[in-house]
């Protein structure tokens, strides 16, 4: 089966409090992976880590079925295409996918995304986006924030001579000054990028006090969106939610349930691994209602595709996973596609990065 032709859910039928309450079941097991020590969390047997699913039991398999395969040549076409037209350092193989017994539509696609792509997917993001004033991020209510100069560059350009990361971690000429300096102090780039950054958003821009999306004018990335809809074609990203985690960090239990059409979801990893959890059912519930979770262990270059049922289930990122970075993206900013000189030397100074972070990229249709 290809992942493009699942069937989504009746938009007619689907009617979401977007202020309502998570059941109280999904947030126990929610802090239960938030404080569980490393050595049990790499043994416990309801964390399920679909790039080993080779080594599962029998009846894990049933539970976590392969249900088809995105064909080598669409990654490969697709991944070409955003890293304009530069062929991949190794031949693409078919990406299974699978799909849970009891979530119809959580469909989990590991590996999706080969390295070489990775390490463009961040910097696009963190260079380029990051920088464009245009996106969103969570500190401008509450900071002037001094923007690089964008050297005409535009938004598809993958000449990363506009980035933050292009300046001094602790130095005093680009603070970003509080709007309310008696409730708020400035902050330097280190702390701005390591500490205080957030999210970002692509596109039509989410608020998140309201819980709601207000047409913008702000493009989605086009080389992100020709990415997201080369890989699945049934997709036309025109909004991606960017969350940057640190190593304590997390996302408590929520729905998606803001956007005005049902469509799919993609959801991208790149960076440290994290935990993500999805719930179907209720507190009190029994037979169809009863109360179910699942765990999954979501690496680098992994997608979680969401669609029908769980395209509005609760769901959460319970934590990160300290030192879990692959090689290729554990150096950056060092190895920035294309870079000069003068940009290694300043990404130098912010060598590691993402060795303690990790970046989710979740791109849907809002508008019907």
């Amino acid at each position: 089966m290809d992942i493009s032709t699942a069937p989504s859910a009746d938009k007619d039928s689907v009617h979401h409090d977007t202020h309502a309450q998570p059941p109280m079941f999904i947030q126990k097991q929610h802090w239960r992976y938030q404080t569980m020590k490393r050595s049990e969390l790499e043994t416990d047997k309801d964390v399920f880590d679909l790039s080993k699913h080779q080594d599962f039991t029998e009846e894990q398999k049933r539970v976590w079925m392969s249900t088809g395969c995105i064909p080598a040549s669409r990654v490969e076409a697709a991944c070409k295409a955003y890293n304009q037209n530069q062929p991949l350092l190794k031949p693409g193989k078919d990406v299974p996918f699978f799909e849970h017994r009891d979530f119809p539509g959580l469909r989990v696609i590991p590996s999706l995304l080969p390295p070489e792509t990775q390490v463009l997917f961040t910097s696009c993001l963190m260079h380029r986006d990051l920088a464009d004033p245009g996106h969103k991020i969570n500190l401008q209510a509450d900071y002037d924030i001094s923007y690089p100069s964008r050297n005409n560059t535009s938004a598809t350009s993958h000449r990363f001579d506009t980035s933050f990361f292009m300046r001094d971690r602790a130095g005093t000429d680009d603070l970003l000054l509080p709007k309310l300096p008696e409730k708020e102090k400035p902050l330097n780039n280190e702390q701005f990028l390591h500490s205080k950054l957030r999210w970002l958003t692509l596109g039509e821009q989410y608020d998140w006090p309201t819980r709601s999306y207000a047409k913008h004018t702000t493009p989605f990335p086009e080389d992100l969106s020709m990415l997201v809809t080369g890989i699945f074609p049934h997709i036309r990203p025109e909004s991606g939610v960017v969350l940057i985690y640190g190593s304590k960090d997390f996302m408590p239990v929520h729905r998606d349930v803001s956007e005005q059409c049902q469509r799919a979801l993609a959801s991208f990893s790149v960076g440290c691994d994290g935990i993500f959890i999805l719930a179907r059912g209720e507190d009190e519930g029994e037979g169809d209602t009863a109360p179910r979770t699942v765990a999954i262990r979501v690496r680098s270059g992994d997608c979680v595709h969401l669609d029908g049922e769980a395209r509005w289930a609760w769901h959460a990122m319970a934590r990160t996973i300290p030192g879990t970075c692959p090689p290729h993206l554990a150096s950056w900013p060092v190895g920035t596609p294309g870079a000069v000189y003068q940009e290694e030397r300043a990404y130098k100074k912010w060598r590691g990065y993402m060795a303690t972070k990790r970046i989710n990229v979740s791109c849907r249709q809002v508008w019907g």
